[in-house]
């Protein structure tokens, strides 16, 4: 019998018998401690911070994992499955498990990135969890060597470190640039945003001073060494800021004599997907190209504009 239990209440060493564990690259301090996942496991959800694990178990033998983050303030992301050959079965099952769990803890949204490629990982969860495709989400590789010229050229008074104080108007930004019917699932609120600061990211705006607006929101994220991840969101008439983020980015960058590529990642949710897309496929390499698959148990009412939870039914192992 299979069963799943928080890798809270598992020796990690027994990773080591997953062969997709070892094929991966990971190391047994990619996860957390056992006693710092235990106090995690405790906490209510609205105040869960860090991701969280979970393997499935047979014969006192762990046959598949499944790692989750929260997202948002209802919303997880299942930013890692690992699983044997022809185990989708396992697969279905830790992902049943955690819906559950965290339906019945106040998760409403669940949300995997599947790269488009791994065929087998989209079936499982479009043909047998019932995730739905809801945008795509393209990585493009900025290489060291392209070196972006004019550095001395731009003035970056305009792009400032994010504090608690802007995140409003991010907020509205983020929302703003949203396709509407998207916004959904993947709406922010402020919280949210003031939450992101105590990310390891650092987090920059782009503001019209002389009209207390923000234009542009960006994340750089150290991915390892000499890699690092660059995420934003420009007001749809203002494209043309771009060119100072990567600029600011790079000259910051390249003070580290480690870095090698800067990655940006691109979602199909936003409104200026497709005049950025078009732009980047030009000027960079395209790395990956992923389907964003969603499972919701969210529906609005039309009378009041909120939010109630959907029942759900599917019979799932228990804990």
């Amino acid at each position: 019998m299979t069963i799943v239990k928080n890798l809270a209440f598992i020796d990690k060493k027994k990773l080591k018998s997953l062969n997709s564990f070892v094929e991966s690259g990971l190391e047994l301090n990619d996860f957390h401690d056992n006693s710092i996942s235990f106090l995690h496991h405790l906490l209510p959800f609205k105040l869960k911070f860090l991701n969280e694990t979970f393997v499935a178990i047979e014969n006192n033998k762990i046959k598949g994992l499944i790692t989750i983050n929260k997202a948002g303030e209802k919303r997880i992301k299942i930013s890692r499955l690992l699983l044997e050959e022809n185990s989708s079965e396992v697969g279905k099952m830790l992902v049943n498990c955690v819906v559950t769990l965290f339906l019945s803890k106040g998760a409403e949204s669940f949300y995997v990135v599947v790269d488009n490629m791994n065929l087998p990982l989209l079936s499982m969860f479009k043909d047998g969890l019932g995730f739905k495709s809801y945008a795509k989400e393209i990585i493009y590789k900025i290489e060291n060597k392209e070196t972006t010229i004019g550095f001395d050229e731009v003035n970056f008074e305009h792009i400032t470190k994010m504090n608690k104080s802007d995140a409003k108007s991010v907020e509205e930004l983020i929302n703003s640039v949203m396709i509407g019917y998207k916004k959904l699932t993947f709406l922010k609120t402020e919280k949210e945003i003031k939450n992101s600061l105590f990310s390891n990211n650092e987090q920059y705006i782009i503001q019209d001073k002389s009209q207390n607006k923000t234009l542009g929101y960006f994340s750089i994220l150290k991915l390892n060494k000499g890699d690092y991840l660059l995420e934003f969101v420009i007001n749809s008439t203002y494209e043309g800021y771009f060119s100072d983020i990567i600029k600011f980015t790079k000259s910051k960058l390249m003070k580290n004599k480690n870095f090698k590529n800067l990655f940006v990642k691109l979602k199909s949710y936003y409104q200026n997907f497709d005049s950025l897309n078009e732009m980047f496929n030009i000027e960079y390499i395209k790395t990956s190209e992923s389907e964003i698959l969603v499972k919701d148990y969210l529906v609005p009412k039309k009378e009041e504009f909120t939010f109630e939870r959907m029942i759900f039914n599917d019979a799932t192992p228990a804990f």
